[in-house]
């Protein structure tokens, strides 16, 4: 197949260290150009990866004209963006998250089917190593996942976060804790029915933020899920830490690092001498005190696993085959965590069918 020509929206962060980096090593995408109406970024991006830059996407568009369109821009402009790039006749992959409501994801991908064109979203930690060997070891579990548990725990409060995304003091689940509820999601295999969920800055400010989230995903055949997000903990950074229990194993990812020796009995007769490794996050699997490690990611992993997931969404986009996040996995994580916000705000279990879920906006 030849390469498809590929051109980048937004020219931030996610552009110079995920995916013009990723790009560069990708056999089936040919790099034509990106754009960002900042001129500093242009620059920048101009001079570290020789591509022609633009102010504008029309100028991207009319110049370059690509098969596929990398939107790297923040959340709110990404229906723009989105829209502008079908309409041209590109195929657009999303950074996450999709959209600032549900009915604008919709509206997205209304549009990518009015145009013939292909929707993907960036969810890339499917793709690192740790956690891809977890997914695909619980699909094949013949008794499917039961429970899930996903956690993190960093002191990074929302209204200390960097640029855009200080101005969400409500927006910390749905800008970063969107990677939690995506990977609870991509390991059932299905989105949750039902969602209750408390958020609080725990009396750390006046104003309410969700600093600290509880959410409980209620799925089907009575299966559970539990998302923790703690903004506040001043303890070791956990970014993203996941146990999967299917009825044969235990699952475990934890991300971020870990270099430990353990030796002796805790709650056993068995003493043991356990060395644990894995500099960018690890997975394994455990039946009673018994531990085998799954996987490890190497190092950069986020870039790894964004060129991953790049090349595996390039080649469902020729083939016509599903991309490993698609447009609806977007929509349905944005629904999930639409019912997270309602639910903490009324007090009330909410399905993902409720009206209030679908008007809700992350802003």
């Amino acid at each position: 197949m030849c390469a498809l020509r590929v051109a980048v929206a937004g020219l931030g962060n996610a552009a110079v260290n995920l995916h013009l980096p990723a790009l560069a090593t990708v056999a089936g995408a040919e790099l034509v150009g990106g754009c960002d109406p900042a001129e500093a970024q242009r620059t920048t991006a101009a001079a570290r990866f020789k591509l022609p830059v633009f102010a504008t996407l029309g100028e991207l568009l009319a110049a370059t004209h690509p098969d596929v369109v990398i939107v790297c821009a923040p959340p709110k402009a990404h229906r723009a963006i989105c829209l502008e790039a079908f309409a041209g006749g590109a195929h657009v992959l999303c950074e996450k998250p999709l959209a600032t409501s549900v009915a604008e994801a919709e509206e997205i991908l209304a549009a990518s089917r009015a145009h013939g064109r292909r929707l993907a979203l960036n969810h890339e930690f499917r793709e690192m190593p740790a956690f891809r060997a977890i997914l695909d070891a619980v699909k094949g579990d013949a008794g499917g996942v039961v429970f899930v548990q996903a956690w993190q725990n960093m002191d990074l409060p929302p209204w200390a976060e960097p640029g855009w995304r200080g101005q969400l003091l409500n927006g910390v689940l749905y800008e970063a804790g969107i990677h939690l509820v995506d990977f609870v999601v991509a390991a059932f295999g299905e989105r949750p029915r039902a969602v209750t969920a408390m958020m609080s800055s725990c009396g750390t400010r006046d104003e309410q933020t969700d600093a600290v989230a509880l959410v409980t995903l209620e799925f089907s055949r009575g299966r559970l899920a539990q998302v923790t997000q703690n903004r506040l903990c001043k303890g070791e950074t956990q970014y993203f830490e996941v146990r999967v229990e299917t009825p044969s194993a235990s699952h475990r990812v934890s991300y971020g690092g870990r270099a430990r020796v353990s030796f002796g009995m805790l709650r056993s007769t068995r003493p043991h001498v356990r060395l644990e490794l894995g500099a960018a996050g690890t997975a394994w699997r455990e039946r009673g005190h018994s531990r085998t490690r799954v996987a490890a990611n190497p190092g950069n992993a986020p870039m790894i696993a964004t060129r991953n997931l790049v090349e595996r969404t390039l080649a469902a986009f020729q083939q016509g085959s599903e991309p490993p996040a698609s447009g609806e996995a977007g929509r349905d994580t944005l629904l999930v965590l639409a019912a997270a916000y309602v639910s903490a705000a009324e007090g009330r279990r909410v399905t993902l069918d409720d009206p209030a879920v679908l008007s809700h906006r992350f802003e």
